[in-house]
C-alpha cells in the first residue's frame, strides 16, 4: 500500500479505531521481532515501515486532539 492510501485509511478512521489500529501494529512489530530472532523471516525493513506508519497515526490523533481541545 502506497504512503498516500495509509494516509487515507487512518483518515478515515475514528479516534478509537485509529488507537486500536496503533495497538495492532505495535503487536506485528513485536511479532517480527521475535520472528526475526528466531530466524523466520527476514522482513527487517517491515518494522521500520510500521513505525513510520505509527508515527503517521499518532500524529493524526494527535491534530484531532488539539482541534478538539481549542489548539492548546
Amino acid at each position: 500500500m502506497k504512503m498516500s492510501e495509509r494516509m487515507k485509511k487512518f483518515l478515515a478512521l475514528k479516534d478509537s479505531d485509529l488507537q486500536k489500529e496503533i495497538s495492532v501494529m505495535q503487536l506485528s512489530i513485536l511479532n517480527l521481532r521475535i520472528d526475526i530472532a528466531n530466524h523466520k523471516t527476514k522482513g527487517i525493513h517491515k518494522i521500520a515501515q510500521i513505525k513510520s506508519d505509527i508515527a503517521r497515526a499518532k500524529t493524526i490523533l494527535n491534530g484531532r486532539l488539539k482541534e478538539n481541545n481549542g489548539g492548546e
